[in-house]
């Protein structure tokens, strides 16, 4: 596995359409590798916003080519490079009880299931989905789902650092998208368990950049 890091040009009208639209970075991820590229795992990425600049952060079993990414969204020209880092050795540390620090941008959302027949088949079977609107209710989604992934929270360990909407058209059809990066401190329930996650993510919109939960050693 690689962790890769790519720092974006904001100054460029492609880049801000790119953030604002995450079906437009999704295919831009995908195209950072070969079209004989076999995934075993789904490509995971996201946006992290650090000391006034932007990064594309991707999670991928190959080694990505970000040079179309820097055509589009960064500084051409410039001799750009970008960060990809062997993940392998991180994830065979990991053991329970450790904690880490960490950072993940998620979609937190509810299913509801209504006896109303207006609804459709699907939503009837599965229940609707909403999304949790506020930081009470986006920090218990995490709260609650922790054990699920192998790890556990309090709720003094971790804070809602960034709240977004994102509403963008795919197949001619309008998505709506709330999306919160959470940072705090973990502990390890499950290591077997925590692996997994790191490499297949967490909740739901995975190609529009959620999901994506990455550690690190605790500061001092």
């Amino acid at each position: 596995m690689y962790l890769s890091r790519i720092a974006l040009n904001t100054n460029r009208k492609d880049t801000m359409a790119a953030l604002a639209s995450p079906q437009k970075l999704h295919a831009a991820v995908e195209s950072s590798f070969p079209p004989s590229y076999e995934k075993t795992n789904r490509n995971l990425w996201r946006i992290d916003r650090l000391n006034n600049n932007i990064y594309l952060l991707v999670l991928s079993a190959k080694k990505p080519d970000f040079l179309h990414i820097i055509d589009q969204f960064g500084w051409p020209g410039a001799e750009q490079k970008w960060e990809a880092k062997d993940y392998t050795t991180l994830l065979g540390q990991i053991k329970e009880g450790q904690t880490w620090q960490f950072r993940l941008r998620a979609n937190p959302v509810h299913c509801v299931i209504k006896n109303d027949d207006t609804q459709k088949q699907e939503e009837k079977q599965r229940g609707k989905i909403y999304a949790h609107v506020t930081v009470e209710q986006q920090s218990k989604w995490l709260l609650d789902r922790g054990e699920r992934y192998g790890f556990k929270l309090n709720i003094d360990s971790f804070r809602v650092v960034q709240r977004d909407i994102k509403r963008f058209k795919r197949n001619n059809v309008f998505i709506t998208l709330s999306i919160v990066t959470y940072e705090g401190i973990l502990e390890v329930t499950d290591a077997a368990l925590l692996r997994s996650t790191l490499t297949n993510g967490v909740g739901r919109a995975k190609a529009y950049g959620c999901g994506l939960l990455t550690i690190g050693k605790v500061l001092a």
